[in-house]
């Protein structure tokens, strides 16, 4: 199959910043056990976005590089970093070519941003700025679509929005091409993957906005997009959601996780 052309993001930087949920604390320690990292390991964060993998990590005195190939998710992070008082490496680089030194990172993550690579690039990359002792996590934060009747009709209402391309209730492919790439990568062990469960919270404004940080839906035309924004206030209003001065929205995070070969 091939791989799909990763969309440029930073038109919507901003709102992709502002809309899309964080990761809870126990991804990082989750990650840092399973890897046996260091008190304070090196991490290369790849497909970095608008850093809310980086900054969570650097947040958690992790020595982050956020690696990343659009300028405008680059300035949104690097902005976001300076507010919150952090320190952190930015560069604009790819995930298959990140200009980085050899051996010279504990851990190498990609969080929300796995599918967009050239896997076996990507990750012959991850080996070689990996120390012998390293590995890579690589996660996703997904809606739990089945936990709820709006988050059931929320991503009905999207899919045929972009018409039927499935792409938000494609879990299952994206398990086994993540497994594929992983087992099949010489310089990596067995992956393992381990799931997590966590909660965001959310106005309604925000739930509707949320989903116009979607590449699909961001390629549909203006007026596809208001009539999508309209069927979404209506489906809140349905049951009273758009009433609540916040929504509990749960989440799933599929984290995968793979030694470097011989560790």
């Amino acid at each position: 199959m091939n791989r799909p052309a990763a969309p440029s993001f930073d038109p919507w930087a901003a709102s992709y910043d502002r809309y899309r949920p964080g990761y809870p604390d126990v991804l990082f320690t989750t990650i840092a056990e399973r890897l046996s990292l260091p008190a304070h390991p090196r991490v290369a964060d790849l497909g970095a976005g608008t850093g809310r993998a980086s900054l969570a990590m650097a947040g958690h005195g992790w020595d982050v590089t956020a690696v990343e190939p659009g300028p405008g998710m680059l300035a949104v992070l690097r902005n976001s970093a300076a507010q919150a008082g952090l320190t952190l490496t930015a560069t604009q680089a790819s995930a298959e070519a990140t200009n980085l030194t050899d051996a010279s990172f504990d851990v190498v993550t990609a969080a929300q941003a796995f599918h967009w690579f050239d896997k076996p690039a990507a990750l012959r990359e991850a080996a070689r700025i990996l120390r012998p002792s390293g590995g890579v996590a690589v996660f996703w934060n997904t809606r739990d679509v089945d936990a709820s009747v709006l988050l059931a009709d929320f991503g009905a209402l999207l899919e045929r929005a972009t018409t039927g391309t499935g792409w938000w209730r494609d879990r299952d492919r994206q398990m086994k091409e993540t497994r594929t790439a992983l087992e099949s990568h010489p310089d990596f062990g067995a992956p393992e993957l381990v799931e997590l469960r966590h909660t965001e919270r959310m106005t309604p404004d925000a739930f509707v906005e949320m989903a116009f940080t979607v590449s699909q839906v961001q390629a549909l035309s203006h007026d596809a997009q208001e009539r999508l924004r309209d069927e979404l206030q209506r489906l809140l209003a349905r049951d009273g959601h758009d009433r609540q001065p916040t929504l509990s929205i749960p989440y799933r995070i599929d984290l995968w996780i793979a030694r470097r070969s011989g560790e």
